[in-house]
């Protein structure tokens, strides 16, 4: 969408570019970034090497080898037979075995690993301030969160978070103790989850295994959260519109518009652009609802 790099370009991120920041970004595509990429600096960290061939297209990539917590020093990993599982939290046998996808949580080795508090690896990069902020990292997000400083935590413009609906991991953080500690910055936006199905392994048979997926409703294991933050200084509702925008929530987007224009001549300009698409959508919607109507009628 071209009105999201008309966005990206304006002169407030020419001094102080977008920060980009995922933690826990391996196998991550970025492509949710792809139209601000040339205005971003895109800080990927994960405990996991990741191929930087996905990253050309921005203006600046910090890419990171390393395991961000709470806290600095030593700490205890565990290494699942899956990667994308490993935790600084013992992961939950006793809730995790009744889930096809346990076999991705066994333990294969617990090792003693260097970790860095984020406060400290954002000053080792001389990184003063994140736009947008992305975070899986097995069960410890709200508490890396918490750490945050107040003055870099308080203008991230959007936060994405992904906490489980169970206890995969001890001591692992709940998704309400998520809502109830992001209110007090942020609002909430969507949600999105993940599925599998809550049945254990061992008690099915080959071909039960693929009726399983052919046959069976998932049960949703994990949720995406996003929320974008309370307050509306230029950059960040320049920010929750590129957001907003993204997810074609045009409406939503022009409601925000109104809501803080005050004869800002940029959001003007972005007004009229925004009104502009959806009287395009008005027009296909128009002129596709006899398609619409046939569908229904077939369809029932």
């Amino acid at each position: 969408m071209k009105l999201i790099e008309k966005i990206a370009s304006n002169k407030i991120f020419k001094d102080k570019p977008i920060v980009l920041m995922h933690i826990g970004s391996a196998g991550s595509n970025f492509n949710k970034w792809n139209k601000i990429s040339k205005n971003s600096i895109l800080i990927s960290v994960d405990g996991n090497k990741s191929s930087m061939q996905t990253k050309k297209k921005f203006l600046k990539v910090i890419d990171e080898n390393v395991i961000i917590s709470n806290k600095s020093g030593r700490a205890k990993f565990f290494v699942t037979k899956d990667p994308d599982c490993s935790s600084l939290l013992e992961p939950n046998e006793k809730v995790y075995e009744n889930w096809y996808l346990a076999h991705r949580f066994k333990i294969q080795k617990k090792i003693n690993v260097n970790v860095i508090e984020i406060n400290n690896f954002l000053k080792s990069k001389k990184i003063k301030y994140i736009d947008w902020l992305v975070i899986d990292i097995q069960g410890i997000d709200l508490k890396v969160i918490k750490k945050l400083k107040y003055d870099i935590k308080k203008e991230i413009s959007i936060l994405d978070i992904e906490p489980g609906f169970d206890f995969f991991y001890k001591k692992a953080d709940t998704i309400s103790e998520v809502f109830d500690y992001m209110q007090k910055f942020y609002i909430f936006s969507d949600m999105t989850f993940g599925y599998n199905f809550m049945v254990k392994n061992k008690n099915l048979k080959f071909l039960e295994k693929k009726l399983l997926f052919h046959t069976n409703k998932p049960s949703k294991i994990y949720s995406n959260i996003n929320f974008v933050n309370k307050i509306n200084n230029k950059r960040t509702l320049l920010l929750k519109l590129i957001y907003l925008l993204g997810e074609n929530k045009i409406f939503e987007a022009r409601d925000l518009i109104n809501e803080n224009i005050n004869k800002d001549k940029f959001l003007l300009e972005l007004r009229q652009s925004v009104n502009n698409l959806l009287i395009f959508y008005k027009l296909k919607f128009i002129l596709l609802l006899p398609f619409y109507y046939i569908k229904k009628f077939f369809k029932n």
